[in-house]
């Protein structure tokens, strides 16, 4: 079992998101394309600054849904909204197998599952600048997909809250 800290940057421009690990160094850094159609990320992981992950918002679709790509392009998940009250719900379809995600109301604390078996929890931290989420990662095998994920929902979450405002 595994802890990281995501906090996304305050007042930029473009998404940018860091992932710090249990000592708090930085672990991955996520940066979003400025201009562009589809909401558009890229994931990386600090040590050897390799690109891992796309993460790409579909254009138009009914419900939000997300594709998580790696850097050829080749699909390794996507994620699509429930219609669902008072929870938030999503399907993941990916190279994981079939997962489940259910949060709370807000989307400040939710879970991804496998069946019965869960995966990680994320927790947001009340006071601190700027959102900031711990993550428990269950598997440690599958860390940088299951972060990936997270970073998926959260912006699904945060366009949600936008787009109803």
């Amino acid at each position: 079992m595994k802890q990281f800290y995501l906090k996304q940057k305050v007042f930029a421009l473009r998404d940018r998101y860091k992932v710090y690990d249990e000592e708090q160094t930085l672990a991955y850094y996520v940066e979003g394309k400025m201009f562009s159609f589809t909401r558009l990320m890229n994931f990386y992981r600090e040590k050897d600054k390799q690109h891992l992950y796309i993460i790409k918002k579909n254009f138009i679709s009914f419900l939000p849904k997300y594709r998580l790509l790696n850097p050829d392009e080749t699909q390794v998940a996507m994620l699509t909204k429930r219609i669902s009250f008072m929870k938030h719900k999503f399907d993941i379809t990916s190279d994981l197998g079939d997962l489940k995600m259910e949060g709370n109301m807000w989307g400040h604390d939710f879970k991804v599952m496998d069946g019965d078996n869960i995966l990680l929890e994320v927790h947001k931290k009340w006071l601190s600048w700027g959102d900031t989420y711990q993550i428990t990662i269950h598997d440690d095998s599958k860390t940088e997909l299951l972060l990936a994920l997270v970073l998926m929902i959260d912006d699904c979450l945060h366009d949600s809250q936008n787009q109803s405002h």
